[in-house]
């Protein structure tokens, strides 16, 4: 039977208001309300939607009342089961600045967790080139064995829209869940994601659960709004996937980091890209949570991708410049970005043979850790983190030893 983290959310999250997420009249960055970015780059879809997180249904039913008296109308309410949890979705009064409109919510409802519907993009280079044969170093600078490694574990990948009848998969089944909300299809950076957890190589035999999130507006922008992201996490935890990897990026949101807070301490580990915006960008999230592992891109020759966020939150390094994706026997495309960094580190990891599949981040950490390359500065830096991650003897030796 599923276990419920509600009680820890209502200990943790609302009654003690999550120091740093909830939001105070003063706080505009506990909302989403991220800086320097601009309002239109940080919204998708219902930018004028505000959403609620509730572990009460009394307390969900009295806050919809209350609000629809001073305007806001209630567009969705879900239910996230696996959290036991209240998922509520309010488009807002015209003229309503985005910090009235929370401020309004937390008044109203002072346990609520309250944050805006922020846009999370892929972290992709699309101007993949197409090539005749082309250099293929990715497997060879993480020492992946030649054979590749069978999955230890289901992996789950939040992304755009995967269909589980996807070709070229090293053996792979594929279950889907679509939770975009419009203008959804077949996405390639979600291919090109699950390519690389499971492509020639290197993991087989894995069942991979795809949550797609990625829409695209009706001004062309593509990208996945908070409540997708929140929903994909629970679908995921309902069908008990332990490592997920996650190829998006976009600014903080109090509702996000509560849900993957719950789901990180119930042992499910977090792949992210660290983004792409620049070494000058703010972190992005979530690979900048606490509990999530975050992933930085490098070349062939192990410097990093130009486009990388830098800082402290930086974890380890993987290949994410020119990666060849293979199209044919004979031919393939190059693709760059922090996206395609993560799915080495994610495969990496549920290629662990140490246990069944039961683990959780720091004892992950722990292992990458010691058994990275290090990289730039000695020691832990905000370009590399540790280092690049390195497979040798992984599928012999398993997470929980050092191959000597």
């Amino acid at each position: 039977m599923l276990k419920r983290l509600s009680p820890l959310f209502a200990s943790c999250a609302l009654a003690a208001c999550l120091a740093g997420c909830a939001v105070t009249n003063s706080t505009a960055s506990a909302i989403g309300a991220d800086t320097p970015a601009t309002a239109s780059d940080e919204t998708l879809f219902d930018d004028d939607n505000v959403l609620i997180l509730l572990a009460s249904e009394q307390e969900a039913n009295e806050l919809t009342i209350n609000v629809s008296r001073r305007g806001y109308q209630l567009i969705d309410r879900q239910f996230l089961e696996s959290l036991d949890l209240i998922l509520l979705d309010f488009a807002r009064p015209p003229g309503i600045s985005d910090e009235v409109a929370v401020n309004d919510m937390q008044m109203m409802s002072p346990s609520a967790l309250v944050g805006l519907d922020n846009i999370y993009k892929a972290q992709a280079r699309m101007d993949a080139v197409s090539v005749v044969g082309g250099r293929d170093y990715a497997n060879l600078l993480l020492e992946w064995p030649e054979q590749g490694c069978p999955a230890m574990t289901a992996v789950g990948i939040i992304d755009g829209y995967l269909s589980d009848r996807m070709s070229g998969l090293n053996t792979s089944q594929i279950i889907s869940h679509n939770f975009a909300r419009r203008n959804s299809e077949e996405s390639e950076h979600a291919e090109t994601v699950a390519s690389l957890i499971s492509g020639p190589g290197r993991l087989r035999d894995v069942m991979i659960y795809s949550a797609g999130v990625v829409g695209q507006s009706d001004n062309g922008q593509s990208g996945s709004g908070t409540k997708e992201l929140l929903l994909a996490f629970d679908w995921l935890r309902k069908q008990n996937v332990r490592v997920v990897n996650v190829s998006l990026a976009g600014p903080y949101n109090p509702l996000l980091e509560s849900v993957v807070d719950l789901l990180v301490a119930d042992g499910m580990v977090i792949v992210a890209a660290v983004g792409n915006e620049g070494p000058e960008a703010p972190p992005r999230y979530p690979a900048a949570f606490d509990g999530v592992i975050a992933v930085t891109a490098i070349d062939a020759d192990q410097r990093v991708f130009g486009g990388a966020v830098q800082g402290n939150h930086v974890e380890y390094a993987a290949p994410g410049v020119d990666v060849l994706i293979q199209t044919g026997q004979e031919s393939g495309r190059y693709v760059s970005g922090t996206s395609f960094a993560a799915p080495f580190v994610t495969a990496l990891i549920a290629a662990d043979e140490s246990r069944s599949f039961e683990t959780d981040t720091e004892s992950v950490r722990s292992y990458l850790q010691r058994n990275v390359f290090d990289l730039g500065a000695s020691g832990p830096d905000p370009v590399f983190g540790h280092g690049l991650v390195r497979a040798s003897d992984v599928c012999a030796t398993g997470l929980g030893e050092v191959p000597s």
